[in-house]
């Protein structure tokens, strides 16, 4: 399962986003409300699904560590 960051559209709000996630059968790990930031999982490829209600979609990355 894969793990993606989605930005919230202005003027949609985060339960409209939950329940077309889980609609397309997408699992909503986290809301971070600040940013309008959603953080999600699914085995679907995400190219193939329209999401109008984000801005942009960013795949979580694995880069980062501690020194």
């Amino acid at each position: 399962m894969k793990t993606y960051f989605g930005v919230i559209q202005g003027g949609t709000s985060f339960k409209e986003v939950k329940t077309k996630l889980a609609n397309l059968g997408i699992k909503t790990v986290k809301h971070y409300p600040k940013f309008r930031i959603v953080k999600f999982e699914t085995d679907k490829n995400i190219s193939e699904i329209d999401f109008d209600f984000f801005i942009t979609i960013e795949a979580e990355k694995e880069d980062f560590f501690i020194q």
